[in-house]
């Protein structure tokens, strides 16, 4: 409860919902049986960073390979 204190109500993936319900004079009320597609909230938040490069996804062991490899060029 206390990190969504600090959500702001007008930009949060989670509140934003119920905030312009609120504006509107509505009730939210969640579309049953639809979910988003997936990795909808990934790509939101990309975009409201303004981030353009996709992401991939990289295996645990491709991760720490690469880590390794980068820590000896510094």
């Amino acid at each position: 409860m206390l990190l969504l204190v600090n959500l702001p109500v007008d930009e949060s993936v989670f509140y934003a919902p119920f905030f312009n319900a609120a504006q509107e004079g509505t009730t939210y009320k969640s579309e049953v049986g639809a979910e988003p597609p997936k990795g909808w909230v990934k790509k939101e938040l990309d975009r409201l960073r303004g981030r353009n490069r996709p992401r991939k996804q990289v295996s645990l062991d491709q991760f720490v390979k690469e880590s390794k490899g980068q820590g000896k060029t510094r």
